[in-house]
């Protein structure tokens, strides 16, 4: 697990939200929430003070499929910038 993920798993813990496996890609970061309808605001804000407002570009959240089965949850994919 990368700085990055323990970092976003981490900030994660102390909310209502379960995350599944973060996968960055490059710099595409993307956190799978297992709770379907998840507040978009507090999920940006919890990724905001995790990785600092200014590392986050293009935050993006949306209702997919999760791992692949016919877990709906929601995604939060952003661009990271150290």
């Amino acid at each position: 697990m990368t700085d990055l993920e323990t970092t976003i798993h981490e900030a994660f813990e102390h909310t209502e939200y379960d995350l599944g496996d973060v996968g960055i890609n490059r710099q595409q970061v993307r956190i799978p929430v297992l709770q379907e309808g998840a507040d978009p605001d507090a999920l940006r804000a919890v990724v905001d003070e995790a990785v600092g407002e200014d590392a986050v570009v293009g935050l993006t959240v949306t209702t997919e499929t999760i791992a692949g089965d016919d877990t709906v949850g929601t995604v939060v994919t952003f661009q990271y910038r150290p």
